[in-house]
């Protein structure tokens, strides 16, 4: 039914781009324009990151961690990153490039799909089959936020029905039981749990600081406030910290609660510090996406294809780490250079560094020598 409809929207959307702009252009008042920038440069941010909280807090209440929001946090995710891919492959300009109208609002990607409307239909399907007037009211909320990008003047008509296509497919899947069953099984494995935050957390470093909001001054500030956490919450001091510690971290690394998080974020850091923006933003994605789904698939393959030196790692785990590295980091680096460098930094990963009781950590390891590939080869 999504397909159809998206291919339906699509086409009636191509056919009336102009003239459905042309009409949208005439509504304009200073009034309208203000409202329709807090909506979607404000309120829809402030509205998800509701939702997220919302999910963290049903996850952490529940016993057994599990929550109906989850494959929806799950949807919203995969939309955005969806929307992103597209935008990359067709690179359809923005109206206000073709035409002599100036935007309302400041963006520096591509038109097609549009990416606010992939992300809140995602939770669309979701919000359905928890309740039904939820899901009518977020309909609602999401048709405003289609119709007010093109108002601003940095969507088509057709740009608004791609982004309801990826959103609403990409929300019916996740949230489908068969899906939704799948995902409460693996949510049960630490390792997935800390995988899943892993994946995360790289996409969103590297959005917030192309949106300004991470700095290496903020890094340093959340380094040493998790270095406070983590010394209070091995002390016993922050209850907090330590369940988050049973949650995410493995058992060897509850002597420093958080222990992935720091070196993660170090290594974020170093990478803004020591390579040019799109050669950091590569050697994270590495990090994030290629060792992500490395550690996955090391636990569910056969022990025979495992390293001799390294019982933990295998080469499913590796080659499935460097193809997803490479497709990952190819959005800022030639993809050249993206393979070599992820297949150098994930293979060295399988390799145990270590001086009695310290290790390297591979979170520290992997997007430097990521970086240090790319920087040399471009």
């Amino acid at each position: 039914m999504w397909v159809g409809g998206g291919v339906l929207l699509f086409s009636v959307g191509k056919i009336l781009d102009q003239y459905i702009f042309d009409i949208f252009h005439s509504l304009h008042t200073p009034a309208l324009d203000e409202a329709v920038i807090f909506l979607t440069e404000t309120l829809v941010w402030w509205v998800l990151v509701a939702f997220a909280i919302a999910t963290a807090w049903r996850l952490w209440k529940n016993p057994d961690h599990r929550s109906k929001l989850l494959p929806a946090f799950f949807a919203v995710g995969a939309a955005a990153i969806l929307a992103l891919i597209f935008k990359s492959i067709f690179e359809a300009p923005r109206p206000y490039e073709i035409t002599s109208l100036d935007p309302l609002v400041s963006v520096r990607t591509h038109s097609f799909p549009s990416s606010h409307t992939a992300v809140v239909f995602a939770l669309m399907i979701p919000m359905f089959r928890i309740a039904r007037w939820l899901g009518a009211g977020w309909l609602f909320f999401a048709l405003l936020i289609g119709l007010a990008r093109i108002y601003e003047h940095v969507h088509f008509p057709s740009d608004i029905a791609g982004g309801i296509f990826v959103g609403g497919i990409t929300g019916a899947i996740f949230s489908h039981p068969t899906t939704e069953q799948y995902l409460r099984i693996l949510w049960q494995e630490r390792e997935f749990r800390r995988q899943s935050f892993h994946f995360l957390a790289g996409f969103l470093s590297v959005f917030a600081h192309w949106a300004g909001y991470l700095r290496l001054r903020e890094i340093a500030v959340l380094l040493l406030l998790g270095l406070i956490a983590s010394w209070l919450a091995a002390k016993g001091k922050f209850p907090l910290g330590a369940r988050m510690c049973r949650l995410f971290d493995r058992p060897r690394d509850c002597q420093f609660p958080g222990r992935g998080a720091f070196y993660f974020l170090l290594g974020v850091g170093l990478s803004f510090f020591f390579f040019d923006v799109k050669i950091a933003y590569a050697s994270i994605l590495i990090l994030s996406v290629g060792d992500s789904f490395n550690h996955l698939f090391a636990g569910r393959t056969p022990r025979l294809v495992n390293f001799p030196w390294n019982r933990r790692k295998n080469m499913v785990g590796v080659l499935v780490g460097v193809v997803t590295g490479t497709f990952a980091a190819q959005f800022f680096v030639p993809v050249w250079a993206a393979f070599l460098a992820s297949s150098i930094a994930i293979f060295l990963e399988t390799i145990p560094f270590h001086f009695r009781q310290f290790y390297v950590d591979d979170n520290l390891f992997v997007p430097l020598v990521a970086g240090a590939v790319m920087f040399v080869l471009t």
